[in-house]
C-alpha cells in the first residue's frame, strides 16, 4: 500500500507541472522519424500526395548531417502523420516548434497555417480549425535555408544547417488561459525581503474567473502569499504583487529555486495550471559595477554553441546536461549563448545548477564578417528586415524572461550598429526592465544614442588593453560602465601546423588565461570574460555527401587550409570536443578560473613544529569559505580544516596542522563545494633549490676505436657510440642487447617568418641540410670530447661540442653564429632514432602544482606512443582525447591506424623537464636529464622517431 501511495503522489505532482482540464497528456512530443523530400514538387502539401518515395529523417536534426545535400533558397519538405488525442476535444490545439532553420511554412491536412522566419526561437501554430480530436492529421513543413538569414547560422558553420533543429510538440490548451506570463522579483534596500510580481495576458476577456497562486520551496513547503487569489472579471490582462519575507536568494553559487504554480478557474472549475521554476534575485548596474543581490560579481565564462556530433546544430537533453555539469566542473559560472538563444531545457538546467547566462538574439555579422555570397550583408538599417529583428527578439524574451539564470540580453554578435538595433534595444528596455543589455560591437554606436548598458570588448590581450572601434578599456577597466569581454581567450585552432605538431600549445593557452583572469578579477569595472569556445565547432558530415567544396565546405580563408575533408566548421576551438571528451584546456580552465585560489604552493622559512600558513584568495562572488569542505592529505593521513571564515573577494590564510613537513614530500590540499564537487586541488611543498646536473659520477673506463670511416667510443657495459666521420655526427649506438639507430645531434632552429594571414606566420626552418667542415676529438680524464663544425645552405658557423662519459651520458653544447632575427619557435638539438621506440615517460616542473594523472602537461607520466583503439569516422570514441592520434577535422576522415601516428599526449612538448625517457619493449634506451630549464618532444618521421631537446620554445601563432 505504501508503494502505491508514493507512486500516486509522484504522478500527481508531475501532472501538476502542466495541467489542462480533461486531458491526460496535454503535451505530446512529435520528435522521431519523419518523412523527407529534398525536392518537393507540385502541391506537395496536399493530403493525397504520394510519399512512398520520401526518405526517413530524424527530427530534430540537420538535413546535411543525415545525408541530404540541401541548397540555399531551395525549399525541402517534411511530412508526419500525427494522432490528435480524443481528449483534446473542445481545446485549443497548438503545434509548437522550438527551432526550424531558417524559414518555414506549415500546412495541416493541406490547409496553410502560417510562416515563420528565424531558426532558434519557439513559435506556435494554432491548428484547431484544421483537425479533429480522435483522428489523425497530416502535418507538412516546408523549410528553406535562406541565404539572407540574419543569424548567418549556415555561414559560420561552412555548411547548410537547415532543418528542424529542435523539439516539436502538440499541445492542448483551454479556449481561454493566461499566457505571456512575466515573473519578476525585487528586493528591498537590505536585500532581505522581496516583491514577487506576476504580469500576464488572457487569450480573451472573461467573467466569473480567477487565478490562484501557490508558492512552494524546494522542500514543498507552502509560502503564504497575501494575494494568492485574484478575481478576473471582464479582464484580458493581470498584474499581481506579493511581498515575500526573507526568501532564499538565487545566485550561481546558491541556485535556490521556488515553484510558482499559476492556476486558472472559470465558474470555480480548474481549467488550466502551469508551474514555473523561479528564483529570487535582483540585478543592478551601479556605475561600472554589476551587482547580483547587492554583491559585485565577476563572470568566469565560456561561449557555447548547440552541437551534436552526428546531428549537427542540435542540442539534446543528454548533451545539455553534460554541458552544464562540465561547466560547473570547470569552475565556469557564466555561459554566453552564442550566437542565438538556447533551448528552454538548457536554461532550466542553468537555473537548477547555477550558471549565469547571456541570452543572445540570432543576429550575427550584420555588415561585418559575412562572406560575400551571404547577401545582403548590411541589414542593420534596412526596414525590410526590421520585422525579422524584432519578431525573433520578442520570441526570445517572452519565452525566456522567467529564467533567473539569464542576467543580461544580447541584441546581436559583432554587428555594425543601425536603426534595427536601436529598435531592438528600445523594445527590450520597454518589455523587461530587470536586466541590462549588451551589444557588440559597442564602438559602432554613436555617442548620442543609448543602445547598451554593458560595454562589450572582444579579444583583449592578456593585459586587458583594447580599443575597439573607438571605445575600449585599459587593464580590463572602464570607469563609466561594466566591461565584459564576452569573447576572449580564443582557444588555439587556426594555427593548424602547430596544433598538429605540438599539442602543448594548449598548455601555453592555459597560462595566458590564468594571467587574464588574475588581472580582471581585481580590475575596477572589469566584469570578466567568456572563452571562445566551450565546444569544438566541427561537423562530421557524411563523407559521401555531395556538394562538398561546391556549395558547402568552401573554406572562407583558403590560406588556412583548416579542414581536410567532410568534417567542416570554423575550428576545434573547444575545451571539450563534440563528443564532450575533455581536452587539455578543460583542466587549465578549471585552474585559471578557480574561485579557491591558493596564492603560494612552495614555501621557504617553514619552521618544524608549526602549522603551515597558506595564503588564499576567495574569488567567489557569494560564497564564504566556511561553506567549503577543505581537506588536506599528508603521508596518507587525511584531515579536514576547521571552519575557515574568508568572505567573497577577500584574501586570508589557511592554517594546516602539519608539524613536520619534509622537503621531499607534499601536502595535497583539496576544496569541495556544497555539492561535494571538487573546486580545486593543490600540492604544497617546501621550496627546493634547483640542483644543477653535472656529468654522471663514474669511475668506469672509456676507450676509442678509430678507422677511416668512423669513430667508436666504448663505454661501460660494452655500450658503443659510433660517429660517422663524413657527417661528424653520431650514427648508431650498439649495446650487447642489440644495435640501436640513434643519430645526431642536429641543430633545431625555427624562427617566425612572414605573415600568412592575421592569425598565422610562416615558420622558417634552418639547418635542413648539413655540411661538415671540421671534426676532431680528444680524451680528457675519463671522458671523450668531440668537436664538430659545419654549416647548412641557409645558416653558417654551427659548432657542436659533444662530451661522452663512461656511463654513456652525452652532453651537447652548441653555438650558432648569426641567429636570424625574429621570434624563435624552437632552438635546440635533435636526435633521430629508429621505429622501435614504443613508449615514453617524463618528470618535469609544472605551471600548476597539481594535474590529473596523464594530463597532457602533468608533472609526470608514462604513456605508449600509439593507440590500439582507433577512432572511426562518425563513431563514438572509446578512449580519452589525449590518446587520439589524428583529428578528422585537420587530417581527413580516414579512420585512425594502429601504430600509425603518435598520440597527442606522446608528441606534445614536455616543458621544464627533469627526466624524459624513451623505451623499447619496456627497456629504457634514451634518457634526457634536465634542471627544469629545457623542453623535450618527439615527432614521427618516415624512418623513425625524432627526439627534440630545446632550450627555447614559443608559440607565436
Amino acid at each position: 500500500i505504501l508503494f502505491i501511495l508514493i507512486f500516486f503522489s509522484c504522478k500527481q505532482e508531475k501532472s501538476l507541472e502542466y495541467y489542462v482540464e480533461g486531458v491526460s497528456s496535454p503535451i505530446v512530443k512529435l520528435n522521431g522519424t519523419w518523412k523527407f523530400n529534398i525536392e518537393p514538387r507540385g502541391d506537395f502539401w496536399e493530403p493525397d500526395t504520394q510519399i512512398k518515395d520520401w526518405k526517413d529523417i530524424q527530427v530534430p536534426g540537420e538535413c546535411m548531417m543525415q545525408g541530404f545535400a540541401i541548397k540555399h533558397d531551395e525549399p525541402f519538405a517534411y511530412k508526419k502523420r500525427i494522432e490528435i488525442p480524443a481528449d483534446f476535444i473542445n481545446k485549443r490545439i497548438i503545434l509548437q516548434f522550438d527551432g526550424v532553420y531558417s524559414y518555414a511554412r506549415v500546412w495541416i491536412n493541406g490547409n496553410f497555417v502560417r510562416e515563420h522566419s528565424g531558426g532558434f526561437t519557439r513559435w506556435e501554430c494554432d491548428i484547431t480549425p484544421f483537425v479533429e480530436p480522435g483522428e489523425s492529421a497530416l502535418l507538412t513543413v516546408e523549410v528553406t535555408d535562406k541565404v539572407d538569414e540574419i543569424s548567418y547560422g549556415s555561414g559560420y558553420t561552412l555548411h547548410l544547417i537547415g532543418g528542424i533543429l529542435r523539439d516539436v510538440h502538440l499541445l492542448a490548451l483551454p479556449k481561454t488561459y493566461p499566457h505571456q506570463v512575466s515573473i519578476a522579483t525585487d528586493f528591498d534596500d537590505d536585500y532581505k525581503n522581496a516583491m514577487l510580481t506576476i504580469n500576464g495576458k488572457l487569450t480573451g476577456k472573461v467573467t466569473n474567473a480567477r487565478l490562484e497562486l501557490q508558492l512552494t520551496d524546494k522542500g514543498i513547503k507552502n509560502i503564504p502569499l497575501e494575494n494568492s487569489i485574484i478575481d478576473l472579471n471582464n479582464a484580458d490582462s493581470f498584474t499581481i504583487d506579493n511581498p515575500v519575507t526573507s526568501p532564499l536568494k538565487w545566485d550561481a553559487e546558491h541556485p535556490n529555486l521556488y515553484k510558482l504554480t499559476l492556476s486558472y478557474f472559470e465558474n470555480d472549475k480548474l481549467l488550466y495550471s502551469k508551474a514555473y521554476q523561479i528564483g529570487f534575485r535582483k540585478i543592478e548596474v551601479m556605475g561600472n559595477k554589476f551587482l547580483v543581490n547587492g554583491m559585485e560579481i565577476k563572470l568566469r565564462g565560456a561561449c557555447r554553441h548547440d552541437i551534436h556530433p552526428l546531428l549537427g546544430r542540435v542540442s539534446t537533453p543528454e548533451y545539455e546536461l553534460k554541458d552544464v555539469l562540465l561547466a560547473k566542473e570547470a569552475n565556469i559560472n557564466f555561459i554566453r549563448a552564442s550566437h542565438y538563444p538556447p533551448t528552454e531545457n538548457f536554461l532550466r538546467l542553468c537555473d537548477e545548477y547555477g550558471i549565469y547566462v547571456e541570452d543572445e538574439t540570432a543576429v550575427c555579422f550584420a555588415n561585418t564578417w559575412r562572406r560575400k555570397e551571404y547577401f545582403p550583408g548590411a541589414t542593420e538599417n534596412d526596414p525590410a528586415y526590421t520585422d525579422r529583428y524584432l519578431s525573433q527578439l520578442e520570441e526570445m524574451i517572452v519565452n525566456h524572461r522567467n529564467h533567473p539564470s539569464i542576467i543580461l540580453w544580447s541584441i546581436g554578435n559583432e554587428n555594425k550598429f543601425g536603426e534595427n538595433f536601436k529598435k531592438s534595444y528600445d523594445w527590450v528596455k520597454e518589455n523587461d526592465k530587470t536586466r541590462p543589455v549588451i551589444f557588440s560591437y559597442s564602438g559602432y554606436v554613436p555617442d548620442s544614442i543609448k543602445a547598451y548598458d554593458i560595454l562589450s570588448i572582444h579579444y583583449p590581450g592578456i593585459k586587458g588593453d583594447k580599443e575597439e572601434f573607438g571605445i575600449g578599456m585599459v587593464a580590463f577597466e572602464n570607469s563609466e560602465m561594466p566591461v565584459l569581454s564576452d569573447e576572449w581567450a580564443h582557444n588555439a585552432c587556426y594555427n593548424f601546423r602547430t596544433i598538429k605538431e605540438d599539442p602543448n600549445v594548449r598548455d601555453f593557452w592555459g597560462q595566458s588565461l590564468d594571467s587574464m583572469w588574475t588581472i580582471v578579477f581585481d580590475a575596477d569595472g572589469g566584469l570578466g570574460g567568456a572563452i571562445w569556445g566551450m565546444i569544438d565547432e566541427t561537423f562530421m558530415l557524411p563523407d559521401t555527401l555531395s556538394g562538398f567544396n561546391e556549395w558547402w565546405g568552401i573554406d572562407v580563408e583558403p590560406s588556412l587550409q583548416k579542414f581536410q575533408g567532410h568534417t567542416v566548421g570554423s575550428g576545434e576551438w573547444g575545451m571539450i570536443d563534440t563528443w564532450r571528451r575533455k581536452k587539455p584546456e578543460f583542466w587549465h580552465t578549471k585552474k585559471a578560473y578557480s574561485p579557491f585560489k591558493v596564492l603560494q604552493t612552495k614555501f621557504d622559512g617553514y619552521k618544524q613544529g608549526e602549522n603551515l600558513s597558506v595564503p588564499v584568495y576567495n574569488r567567489y562572488n557569494h560564497t564564504n569559505f566556511h561553506e567549503l569542505t577543505i581537506k588536506y592529505t599528508y603521508q596518507n593521513r587525511e584531515g579536514i580544516l576547521d571552519v575557515v571564515d574568508i568572505k567573497p573577494h577577500t584574501k586570508g590564510a589557511l592554517s594546516i596542522p602539519i608539524k613536520n613537513l619534509k622537503p621531499n614530500e607534499f601536502i595535497l590540499l583539496e576544496a569541495f563545494d556544497r555539492n561535494n564537487l571538487l573546486v580545486d586541488k593543490y600540492k604544497l611543498r617546501l621550496k627546493i633549490k634547483n640542483q644543477i646536473k653535472g656529468p654522471d659520477d663514474s669511475s668506469g673506463e672509456i676507450s676509442l676505436i678509430e678507422d677511416e670511416g668512423q669513430l667508436t667510443i666504448i663505454c661501460e657495459n660494452n655500450t658503443r657510440i659510433i660517429f660517422d666521420k663524413i657527417s661528424g655526427l653520431i650514427k648508431e649506438v650498439q649495446k650487447p642487447s642489440g644495435n640501436f639507430s640513434f643519430s645526431g645531434p642536429h641543430l633545431n632552429l625555427r624562427v617566425k617568418g612572414k605573415p600568412i594571414d592575421h592569425m598565422r606566420n610562416h615558420i622558417n626552418e634552418y639547418v635542413e641540410d648539413w655540411t661538415l667542415n671540421f671534426f676532431s676529438y680528444k680524451r680528457e680524464e675519463n671522458r671523450v670530447i668531440v668537436s664538430v663544425k659545419g654549416n647548412s645552405s641557409n645558416l653558417s658557423m654551427i659548432d657542436f661540442e659533444i662530451t661522452i662519459e663512461p656511463t654513456g651520458q652525452i652532453s651537447t653544447k652548441y653555438e650558432v653564429k648569426e641567429i636570424p632575427s625574429g621570434y624563435i619557435r624552437e632552438i635546440g638539438i635533435r636526435f633521430d632514432s629508429d621505429n622501435n621506440i614504443d613508449s615514453l615517460s617524463w618528470k618535469r616542473d609544472t605551471y600548476w602544482s597539481y594535474y590529473p594523472p596523464n594530463h597532457l602537461s602533468a608533472s609526470k607520466g608514462t604513456v605508449t606512443l600509439y593507440s590500439n583503439t582507433p577512432n572511426v569516422y562518425r563513431k563514438a570514441p572509446e578512449k580519452e582525447w589525449i590518446y587520439d592520434t589524428k583529428s578528422f577535422y585537420y587530417n581527413g576522415t580516414d579512420s585512425e591506424k594502429i601504430n600509425g601516428q603518435l598520440t597527442f599526449i606522446a608528441k606534445a612538448t614536455k616543458e621544464n623537464i627533469r627526466d624524459y625517457n624513451l623505451y623499447k619493449a619496456k627497456q629504457k634506451v634514451v634518457s634526457v636529464k634536465g634542471n627544469g630549464d629545457i623542453s623535450c618532444r618527439i615527432a614521427k618521421s618516415e624512418n623513425g622517431i625524432m627526439l627534440y631537446a630545446n632550450n627555447i620554445i614559443d608559440y607565436f601563432n
